[in-house]
């Protein structure tokens, strides 16, 4: 559906739908929603909006099975902000049969092919409730996808659109962040002897988790490669003048398959024992509560993953099962029970870029995978 993908897709293109929780002058996702749902009425697609914070919804539509199943279709209506663009980044561009623009690829694009998959079955009468969901917030803490693993019955499982070229991912990371800060107590710097500088006892703990960072590497797996550890930002001090009372740094902990927020907080919490002791007039701790999100994982022998696998080599010669290091709504949908598919047009590397694209021919792609999928699961 060559023409019809790429109509569809310049519509989505152009609605701004910047995640306001990223930048507050960012459209949000309500008149993309909007937008879908009057795509839904033309088409008669029985749809709905599902309640996540405020304004901010999922739409959800869908294709009534024969059977018991009901499978999930999902991408992201939210787009990361559109910062050091030279043209108008709402506005689509085609030229060499890639459609440029905020969101094309990350991921408007395998929003596009799924609905027109679903429009397409609507008198096909597939096995399954086939569910075609665009949710929000995916850029920012994955509520909407938190939202969709609410639902009940259960999904029997879902495939995730992000942009992996057509090739089916099967596993990728999770992430833990959260703040640590070292309280010490101000003094004037002409007698820093009456003060306990924050900023010291914050640097030899950046350079304790850094030492921690590097023995994750030999926590290495086959598909999404080593955990790591990242301090992102940094915060202290008052004045010049002034010895810093307090420091506060944001981590960045990925996890692999395997591993726990759990378990990353109590290494993170050693490492800050260890240098407390050596500061013993300074308070060295973790800010809770963090920001979570589970690594994806164990879909290989769910029935869904034979079949996306068998749509992927016949539609683009892909099929190989691969994992990511990035994070998708995945995590959560899998964190409540639903074994996910991670698949979409698009490569990862335009993801979040100036000039951000799409090949159209993959986007045709993802449409001819997502359908057969949808009638044969």
């Amino acid at each position: 559906m060559p023409s019809a993908t790429r109509t569809l897709l310049e519509s989505l293109v152009r609605i701004d739908s910047v995640n306001p929780s990223l930048d507050p002058a960012g459209g949000g996702e309500k008149a993309i929603g909007c937008f879908i749902a009057d795509f839904c009425r033309e088409r008669r697609l029985e749809f709905k909006f599902q309640d996540v914070e405020g304004e901010r919804r999922n739409l959800v539509a869908w294709v009534p099975g024969s059977g018991d199943d009901n499978l999930l279709f999902v991408a992201h209506m939210d787009t990361v902000p559109a910062k050091g663009w030279k043209r108008n980044p709402f506005e689509p561009l085609t030229s060499d049969n890639r459609l440029y623009g905020r969101g094309a690829c990350d991921t408007k694009a395998s929003l596009v092919a799924m609905l027109l998959a679903l429009a397409s079955i609507k008198r096909e009468r597939p096995r399954a409730t086939i569910v075609v969901a665009g949710s929000v917030d995916e850029e920012f803490q994955k509520k909407g996808a938190r939202a969709l693993g609410e639902i009940r019955p259960l999904f029997s499982g879902a495939v995730v659109g992000e942009p992996t070229d057509l090739e089916v991912v099967v596993a990728h990371k999770g992430s833990v962040r959260w703040q640590i800060e070292t309280v010490g107590r101000a003094a004037h710097s002409s007698v820093p002897e009456n003060g306990r500088n924050a900023i010291v006892a914050m640097a030899e703990t950046v350079l304790a988790l850094r030492k921690l960072g590097d023995d994750l590497r030999a926590k290495a797996t086959p598909l999404t490669g080593a955990p790591s550890l990242t301090v992102s930002m940094i915060e202290g001090g008052t004045d010049i003048c002034t010895v810093p009372p307090r420091c506060v740094i944001s981590v960045d902990r990925r996890l692999v398959p395997g591993e726990s927020a759990a378990q990353a907080l109590l290494d993170v919490d050693a490492v800050l024992m260890s240098v407390a002791s050596k500061n013993v007039d300074v308070l060295v701790r973790s800010i809770l509560p963090t920001m979570e999100d589970p690594p994806v994982s164990g879909v290989t022998s769910k029935p869904l993953a034979g079949v996306v696998r068998n749509a992927c080599a016949q539609y683009a010669g892909t099929g190989e099962f691969r994992g990511v290091p990035y994070g998708t709504d995945a995590s959560q949908l899998s964190a409540a029970g639903i074994p996910c598919i991670i698949v979409g047009p698009g490569s990862i590397d335009q993801a979040h870029t100036v000039d951000e694209f799409v090949d159209l021919s993959q986007v045709d792609k993802a449409f001819d995978i997502y359908r057969s999928v949808m009638l044969k699961y």
